[in-house]
């Protein structure tokens, strides 16, 4: 019985670590496509992060009034020297610096 107990907790911790490890993929994944589904989009253009309603925004460079993505990084969480630059826009060339900039805007 107490054999049977052991290998029942063993397969629940290790169900509980597929379907967490599960989820953190799939979070991972969903905000990572937002980025890459419109990397051809941007492929021609630069991307510009602006300031859209209080958060950082990501735009391309020839749509200035429609963001492509708009994120959960509040403005007002950021250094004044980003904030700044958040109003006047921070242009960014390529798609793998966009993903740079976006993680150290949210760290």
């Amino acid at each position: 019985m107490r054999n049977k107990l052991k290998v029942f907790l063993v397969l629940f911790l290790v169900l509980c670590a597929v379907f967490s490890s599960a989820f953190a993929i799939s979070g991972a994944s969903r905000a990572e496509n937002k980025l890459i589904s419109t990397q051809a989009v941007g492929s021609e253009n630069n991307y510009v992060l602006r300031d859209y309603e209080g958060y950082v925004a990501v735009f391309i460079e020839n749509d200035p009034y429609r963001p492509m993505t708009v994120t959960d990084i509040p403005v007002s969480t950021l250094r004044e020297m980003d904030r700044q630059l958040m109003q006047t826009g921070l242009k960014v060339k390529t798609h793998e610096s966009l993903v740079v900039m976006l993680e150290d805007l949210g760290s």
